[in-house]
């Protein structure tokens, strides 16, 4: 598949996605309920949304610190203070 088309589709998926948001939080009917948790369509489009931004924000706080605890650390260096390239030009 081209670029262009999977640009298109992307935008074709963006804007529906944008009107069924639009409509599950303003035009929504506030008389239909969930069964199960009791929540109203306006109610699950502010929770799901929020639920994905705290997941991947944990998420990526959990990644940073699997990644500090297990780095290893860094070698030591041998040796004294490199010697700059002043001091050598000095020296010749």
């Amino acid at each position: 598949m081209r670029d262009v088309s999977q640009g298109r589709i992307l935008f074709a998926l963006s804007v529906l996605t944008m009107i069924a948001y639009f409509w599950a939080i303003f035009l929504a009917p506030k008389d239909i309920v969930d069964p199960l948790f009791g929540r109203t369509i306006h109610e699950w489009a502010i929770i799901i949304p929020v639920i994905i931004f705290v997941y991947l924000f944990l998420f990526v706080v959990a990644w940073i610190g699997w990644t500090m605890a297990t780095t290893p650390p860094p070698l030591p260096v041998k040796g004294g203070k490199p010697k700059s390239e002043d001091e050598n030009d000095e020296k010749k």
